[in-house]
């Protein structure tokens, strides 16, 4: 089982309460176990789309509230990883304008829990979805969110994300790593779908979340930053990926190959990489993220 936890130094500076919005998702989930192994679970608040009892890895029972639960709660300065969010997925399904309430509703939730209560700090995983062209309604739901919670007199870390590598991986279906990992355990030719080259750079998800704490507990309003990783061609990945859990030279099936642009959903590094530095944080190789996705999908 991965070790997924806070750093030790960000670990002895938690002394307050701490709430998780979207605990259910691949970063909730993440944001849990850590916290969970830095707090007694009394004072860690998560809320989901809807009431249940999650288990974490070592066994122990914590409840999940559903969002509207956070209205009731009172949590003076607390620590908030605001996670909910209707993805984009979501904006294919639903009527535009349903789209836009809903999650204008999920921010407005929770920027009123912070207005009540006043927050330590808040983590908000926005996306590079923001840079895509329109019509790109989710892009333009995450660039309204960040601007929400820049607003907010408290310090915050609002960081783009791209690409996530390690545990708690979810879409196991539709995510490009997860589909690679997947066919390779498996034994299985590794299907690509897109007939021109298609680049990814992942971050892995306990750097993304210690990078969030330590700019929390530095009481400063960073600038928003993207994630990013060494880029990879998906061939590529799935050669890598092979090449790592030690099962030889895959057998790789895509459309014949048509050329076209290039899609590169890639992250600036600059950024990512500078507060890691600062923060003292190590950040995963793409050998180890690939070895901690597979690890957590075994």
């Amino acid at each position: 089982m991965q070790t997924l936890e806070f750093q030790p130094a960000f670990r002895a500076r938690l002394n307050g309460p701490v709430v998780v919005t979207g605990a259910g998702g691949w970063l909730g989930q993440a944001a849990l176990e850590m916290f969970a192994a830095a707090l007694p679970l009394e004072r860690i608040h998560a809320f989901g789309a809807s009431a249940r009892i999650h288990r974490l890895r070592n066994g122990a029972a914590l409840p999940i509230r559903p969002l509207a639960a956070l209205g009731e709660l009172r949590a003076k300065n607390a620590i908030v990883f605001h996670l909910a969010f209707l993805t984009r997925e979501h904006a294919g399904r639903m009527p535009l304008e349903d789209y836009i309430s809903a999650n204008r509703g999920i921010s407005a939730q929770v920027t009123g829990f912070i207005r009540r209560n006043g927050a330590a700090g808040v983590f908000l995983p926005s996306s590079g979805a923001v840079y895509a062209p329109k019509p790109n309604p989710y892009g333009d739901c995450k660039l309204e969110d960040e601007r929400n919670f820049e607003a907010l007199s408290c310090p915050a870390a609002i960081i783009r994300v791209f690409n996530l590598a390690g545990p708690f991986i979810n879409k196991l279906d539709s995510y490009a790593l997860a589909c690679i990992v997947g066919d390779v355990l498996a034994g299985r030719p590794v299907t690509l779908r897109a007939a021109h080259p298609v680049w990814r750079a992942y971050a892995h998800v306990g750097d993304v979340l210690n990078i969030a704490l330590g700019l929390i507990l530095r009481g400063e309003m960073a600038p928003v930053f993207d994630t990013s990783g060494e880029a990879v061609e998906l061939s590529t990945l799935a050669r890598r990926v092979a090449r790592v859990l030690g099962r030889g030279e895959p057998d790789i099936c895509r459309p014949e190959w048509e050329g076209g642009t290039p899609d590169r959903y890639l992250g600036d590094m600059a950024a990512y990489a500078a507060h890691a530095a600062a923060l003292g944080i190590r950040l995963h190789s793409l050998h180890e993220q690939i070895l901690d996705t597979a690890d957590y999908l075994v």
